[in-house]
């Protein structure tokens, strides 16, 4: 590509407010065809995926940020219709969310709603108790804390099943009758999953009563989210129950299922570390630090790895 093709690009680029692809374009090396181009999200999805790539692959890559689901599928759109760009190796990672996608060629499409979803599992908080606590598997406090996340969890769910449900059913409609509008939900909810606030009491209690709102249709559609399209009770009753059909940890929103996750340890935590424990029977000690604001890379060693998620990697990226 010529260098005026190449200013060109980048400006149209630009101006569509594709940056990520403007910085590919800028980026893009013909003389080392070991580089490999990802192209992610969000920040966040770096963070996980990255520790991923370096430590089990010996490849060189370069990330590419570009701000939401949408512009990533436009990037590969625009590279794979590029013929200058043929022999790039390009990845492409996105959530989910509550769609049907799958993985596909270059294409890498999580199998849970989001990477949020990896971090809170019963196979995360195990190895966190193990190698961060320092417990035994067969110790009666293990298993007493994993009995008790599963209890917390299953509540949780119940309490957000309507409201995640109803999401869904947004993305249904915006899907089948073409609408561009989206919900600010992060912005929009806020309030109810306060950064600094928890929602377990000190004796490790879930305060559910703090989304009795999202239990409500009416709160949602004219309070919360009032340019939202409506919701048939059909609809609702039809994604409520194939919803308790399935895992509600790999299919529900990934940012909620994350902030119990880290609520629930941070409670843990002092609970462990307190000199007078009012659930666990001995004193644990914990240098860890569970922020949610950071818990995507701190935690990336401990999150699941789903076997598509190698599968994908070792297809691009194994050298045989």
């Amino acid at each position: 590509m010529s260098s005026c093709n190449l200013l060109n690009e980048m400006k149209e680029s630009a101006e569509s407010g594709h940056v990520a692809y403007a910085n590919f374009a800028r980026a893009y090396s013909k003389t080392n065809p070991n580089i490999v181009y990802c192209f992610f999200e969000g920040d966040e999805d770096k963070k996980y995926y990255g520790t991923r790539i370096t430590i089990k692959y010996e490849r060189e890559f370069q990330d590419f940020t570009c701000e939401g689901r949408d512009l990533v599928l436009k990037a590969k759109e625009l590279i794979k219709n590029r013929k200058e760009y043929n022999k790039a190796k390009a990845l492409f990672f996105i959530d989910k969310d509550y769609t049907d996608d799958t993985v596909e060629n270059e294409l890498y499409v999580t199998p849970c709603y989001s990477i949020e979803n990896f971090y809170s599992t019963e196979e995360t908080l195990k190895k966190i108790l193990q190698n961060e606590f320092n417990m035994n598997e067969s110790d009666e406090n293990f298993i007493k804390i994993v009995k008790l996340h599963t209890k917390s969890l299953d509540s949780y769910h119940n309490k957000l099943l309507f409201l995640n449900a109803w999401l869904s059913c947004q993305h249904d409609i915006r899907i089948s009758t073409k609408l561009s509008t989206r919900l600010n939900i992060n912005e929009v909810l806020k309030k109810y999953f306060k950064i600094d606030e928890n929602m377990f009491d000190i004796n490790l209690n879930l305060k559910l009563n703090i989304f009795d709102d999202l239990e409500n249709q009416e709160i949602l559609e004219n309070t919360l989210f009032t340019n939202a399209p409506k919701v048939t009770t059909d609809m609702i009753d039809s994604k409520i129950a194939y919803f308790n059909k399935i895992d509600k940890s790999c299919i529900f929103r990934g940012k909620f299922e994350l902030k119990f996750f880290i609520d629930f340890l941070k409670r843990l935590k002092e609970e462990a570390t307190s000199k007078h424990q009012k659930i666990l029977t001995k004193k644990y000690k914990c240098a860890l630090s569970f922020k949610l604001e950071d818990s995507i890379s701190v935690l990336a060693q401990y999150s699941n790895t789903p076997t598509c998620l190698f599968q994908f990697l070792d297809k691009h990226l194994k050298v045989a």
